[in-house]
Parts: C-alpha cells; sequence; structure tokens
C-alpha cells in the first residue's frame, strides 16, 4: 500500500488552488471507497464517477468560500458528502433500501453542504436546459447574465431596437422555464432578473 504524500492541509490548499498533482491524489487516495459505497448501494460506475466529482465540487465551494474548518479528516469528510449526495440520488430514484456499507465514523452534513449540493443540483439543471436553446437565445441570456445592458446587447447582437431586445431575452426565458417545468413538473424560480438595464 502506497503512503500518503499529502497532508490534509496540503490536499485542500491544492484543491482550492486547483492543483493538477493534487487533483490527482484525490482519486488516488478517495476514489475506490467511494466507487465501493456506490456499487454497494444500488449504483453503477458511471453513478460513481459522477458523484465523486460532484463531492470534490462541493468541497471546492466550501474550501474556497473561507472559514472553512476541517474538523476531521479529508477522507471521512469527502466520503461523509458523497454518501450524503448518493443517499439524496437513491431517495430521489424511489431506490430507499441500500444496505450501509459504512465502516467509518462520519460527520453529519452541515446545512451548508446541503444547500451547495442543491445548488449545484440546480445549476446543472439550468444548464442541461440552456444548452437546448437556440445559439440567438444562450447569447442573449449569456450577455444578459454577465450584466451587459438592454443598449450594449442591442447593439451587440445587433437588434433593431432596445423593445426587441427586451422582448426576446423575455422569450429566451420564458423557452428556458418552460423546458425545465416540463421536464420536471413544478415551479422553479426564475433565473435572472427581469430588471431592465
Amino acid at each position: 500500500m502506497r503512503s500518503i504524500t499529502f497532508s490534509d492541509a496540503e490536499l485542500l490548499n491544492g484543491l482550492a488552488t486547483q492543483d493538477e498533482k493534487v487533483l490527482r491524489e484525490y482519486y488516488v487516495l478517495f476514489y475506490q471507497s467511494i466507487r465501493r459505497f456506490v456499487l454497494s448501494n444500488n449504483g453503477n460506475e458511471e453513478d460513481a464517477r459522477d458523484l465523486f466529482q460532484d463531492a470534490l465540487v462541493v468541497l471546492f465551494q466550501k474550501v474556497r468560500g473561507g472559514n472553512f474548518e476541517l474538523t476531521c479528516s479529508v477522507a471521512t469528510y469527502l466520503y461523509s458528502i458523497s454518501r450524503y449526495l448518493w443517499l439524496k440520488e437513491l431517495n430521489k430514484r424511489k431506490w430507499v433500501t441500500y444496505k450501509s456499507v459504512d465502516l467509518e465514523d462520519f460527520i453529519d452534513t452541515s446545512s451548508d453542504i446541503i444547500e451547495i449540493s442543491e445548488y449545484n443540483e440546480r445549476l446543472k439543471m439550468y444548464r442541461l436546459h440552456f444548452d437546448k436553446l437556440s445559439s440567438d437565445c444562450k447569447k442573449v441570456l449569456s450577455l444578459f447574465m454577465e450584466g451587459h445592458s438592454i443598449a450594449e446587447i442591442t447593439q451587440l447582437m445587433g437588434y433593431s431596437s432596445e423593445q426587441y431586445t427586451r422582448n426576446r431575452r423575455y422569450r429566451c426565458k420564458s423557452w428556458l422555464i418552460d423546458s425545465i417545468k416540463a421536464k420536471f413538473g413544478h415551479e422553479i424560480v426564475g433565473y435572472g432578473n427581469n430588471k431592465d438595464n
């Protein structure tokens, strides 16, 4: 068995700075235990890969958010995040029966982990449906989200008037929201804002 070459502090710092060598070490050190957990609980290889990526993103966001204090090992913390995310996924899939293969003590998932994972889930949903929009709609909404004014968007897109730009932005947002509602069957919060710049 190979020895760990990075301390927990170095692992967290490497994740925060996106150091390639440290990121590879996460896979070497932690992926197999998470993979075993997923495969033992109604998941497959693709599920394990996706889950590990999602858990790393959550940990990255917590570390980059500041004021993060690790109160256990990185291994335990990452496994706890993964376990929470996977059990949530099983519940979503209506596979509520799972066998616990947990041999360690795990941390309680704090509310900020729940908030981060839910935010990431919504972001994935938006990106999936955003990618289905026409290239024109994607460009208009991207410019809007970047903070460009109606006048700037009108000029950049070569539209005839600011009123046309407002109407186009509204239609594109409506298509995006309707697409998400059709897929998920419930009311969602619109993204962006409705104020004209």
